[in-house]
């Protein structure tokens, strides 16, 4: 009698491990259609297919590591951009992720959680991520004096049609600096701190390559600029500039400006200031002599310590998920706005989302109307359904059909009424 009686309940599914798999309601997943993907070393900023999406939202989701302690190989950095804008401020509505090889795989991650990127290890290497495309830098940066020829083809060059001053380098200045992979570089003349070129090094920065650096000089306005051009094509000329009082930047006059390069390092170490140039000019009247220094600071990334500190420094800030229930897809054709788009009402979503994931598997679907589609996200991952109603004399009964899962759920009676409560306009 007690095995006909488990025989009948395995067969209605009643019990669960008798050979069947309990069906799940909410199976939230990474979904590529609502996302643009950019190659952000590109030239025009190529959009990629959704394909790549998968990799890129996955990139960075296990625990991070905090430093990279070895001399990498930087490839191309990929955006992601949500298509359609689910919050004022959304967290997740954007990816920034650089793939990196040293003896291991690693992406490299930013977005609107933390203001430190994060780094997680990964088996291999996406196969859109081109190799030929790598720029190996060091652990630290590199430095070293340009040749007489290599300044002469710089001041040989003509750059009237894209910088408004003439460029004017000051011999026996050039350097080449080779970035390292995180960090920052300060810059000192005397007591006043000012901006060298390179101030912020970051993975995306990594394809400039080698960036050669140089001083010009105006002698009619008296000031000094900073001539930077990398192999990646960034180009600059830019004033020298130092904080004034008043902690602004401002453009600093050099009177009878003369420039020695004392550069004798090869590397900048973390926390080591460098001479590289003494600077001689007229101040109040008296020639001065000031020391020009940079120093090199590592920046760690972000730990998991770290994140949850960010985001418990920014409660106000909706962290999902978010439930919607929509006329058509959101893939960025359609706007997020009322009445396109219905956002469930008030920002704890716990009971609506037990209420779906308490549906029930049923064979029949309802009747799809204007609303048909109900969309859940949390974070990088969501889930899509058919929503579709039927209604009866005292109720309207709620349907929500996966079709990944070629499945349909019918809410509870408690579930529906918990339903209508966040979307009210839909009971109407």
């Amino acid at each position: 009698m007690m095995k006909r009686m488990l025989f009948t309940l395995c067969a209605v599914g009643i019990l669960s491990g008798c050979g069947g798999e309990e069906v799940s309601v909410v199976k939230l997943e990474h979904m590529p259609a609502q996302w643009d993907v950019r190659d952000m070393n590109s030239n025009s900023f190529d959009i990629g297919p959704e394909t790549w999406a998968s990799d890129l939202l996955h990139a960075c989701t296990d625990d991070p590591i905090p430093q990279i302690n070895e001399d990498v190989t930087v490839y191309h950095s990929y955006a992601l951009n949500r298509k359609a804008m689910i919050s004022d401020y959304d967290a997740h509505a954007y990816k920034l992720v650089t793939y990196v090889k040293g003896e291991q795989n690693y992406a490299i991650c930013q977005d609107g959680f933390s203001p430190k990127m994060r780094v997680g290890l990964i088996e291999e290497l996406p196969s859109f991520v081109q190799a030929s495309k790598g720029v190996t830098i060091p652990i630290v940066p590199t430095i070293g004096i340009a040749t007489i020829e290599q300044e002469e083809s710089v001041k040989g060059s003509d750059y009237s049609d894209i910088f408004e001053a003439p460029v004017h380098l000051v011999d026996g200045t050039m350097i080449h600096v080779t970035p390292s992979l995180n960090g920052s570089i300060t810059l000192t003349i005397g007591e006043d701190e000012g901006i060298f070129p390179l101030s912020i090094i970051e993975p995306y920065n990594a394809q400039m390559g080698v960036v050669t650096i140089a001083l010009g000089y105006d002698e009619q306005s008296q000031k000094a600029y900073f001539f930077a051009e990398s192999e990646g094509g960034l180009l600059s000329y830019d004033p020298v500039v130092t904080m004034t009082e008043t902690d602004y930047f401002q453009p600093k006059q050099f009177e009878g400006l003369q420039v020695e390069r004392v550069l004798q390092a090869d590397s900048l170490e973390p926390g080591v200031e460098t001479p590289l140039y003494t600077f001689s000019f007229v101040e109040n009247g008296k020639r001065v002599t000031k020391d020009v220094l940079i120093t090199y600071t590592e920046r760690e990334f972000a730990t998991a310590k770290s994140i949850e500190a960010d985001i418990e420094s920014n409660p106000a800030v909706p962290s999902g998920p978010f439930v919607f229930v929509h006329k058509t897809p959101l893939n960025g054709k359609a706007t997020i706005d009322y009445p396109n788009v219905l956002r469930a009402a008030g920002i704890d979503m716990s009971d609506l989302m037990d209420a779906i994931d308490g549906a029930e598997p049923v064979k029949r679907s309802g009747d799809v109307e204007e609303y048909s589609l109900l969309t859940i996200i949390d974070g990088w991952i969501g889930q899509e359904f058919q929503l579709s109603f039927k209604k009866r004399s005292k109720k309207v009964d709620v349907y929500l059909t996966d079709a990944k899962q070629n499945q349909t759920f019918k809410l509870t009676s408690a579930g529906a009424e918990t339903f209508f409560s966040y979307f009210p306009d839909l009971k109407k």
